[in-house]
């Protein structure tokens, strides 16, 4: 039977969660506000309305959340409407999302979107990388983005288009994965233009 839990649910599940983290020396608090939230015990499901994730300089944000227990020891959660997710020097915006955490810590993340996107901001002098596909793995451990399906991938002035591409995060590398779905990497480069805007595109394959 479900049971709703009342508006004020960001303090107490914060407090619990803390709780259980203190003899953890090692993974920060995390800390979950939320609108609102339906427990049902029958299947040890909780809904959240309108919440906010986060730990460190990590965010999820998203306007539904589904999860098996309020577990970050070894869960997976399910965000679904304007989901924003945000870690170290990277944002992602999908329409869905499903998180794995492990022993208190974020491990993978996939995201779908009509295309999902993330940006990676690595230096205040250079342009942000930016990126996107109809899906998102981000492997957190790793640090690895793979985009699949209707895939690009923009640096500076180079933009990278393929059914699957992977972007190492700390090394700012880009490489085409599989190419079972028959599909060239297609690599544009647009020259630097002048304030009017003028200049010319060239493309490889």
């Amino acid at each position: 039977m479900a049971s709703s839990i009342p508006n004020r649910v960001g303090a107490s599940l914060c407090a619990a969660i803390v709780t259980g983290l203190a003899a953890a020396a090692e993974p920060l608090p995390i800390s979950l506000d939320a609108e609102s939230s339906t427990f049902d015990r029958e299947t040890n499901t909780i809904i959240f309305k309108r919440l906010n994730i986060t730990q460190g300089d990590m965010l999820i944000r998203a306007d539904e959340a589904v999860a098996q227990g309020l577990d970050f020891e070894q869960g997976e959660w399910r965000f679904a409407g304007s989901v924003m997710f945000t870690v170290d020097n990277t944002s992602i915006e999908a329409d869905s999302a499903t998180i794995t955490f492990l022993a208190n810590e974020l491990q993978l993340a996939e995201l779908v979107g009509v295309p999902a996107r993330f940006e990676q901001v690595t230096d205040a002098d250079q342009e942000p990388v930016s990126g996107g596909a109809s899906t998102l793995s981000f492997d957190n451990v790793a640090q690895v983005m793979r985009m699949l399906g209707d895939a690009w991938f923009q640096q500076g002035p180079s933009e990278f288009r393929g059914c699957d591409l992977i972007y190492d995060l700390e090394q700012e590398q880009i490489t085409s994965g599989s190419s079972d779905c028959g599909q060239p990497i297609v690599i544009t480069v647009l020259p630097r233009t002048d304030d009017d805007g003028s200049g010319n595109t060239s493309s490889s394959q």
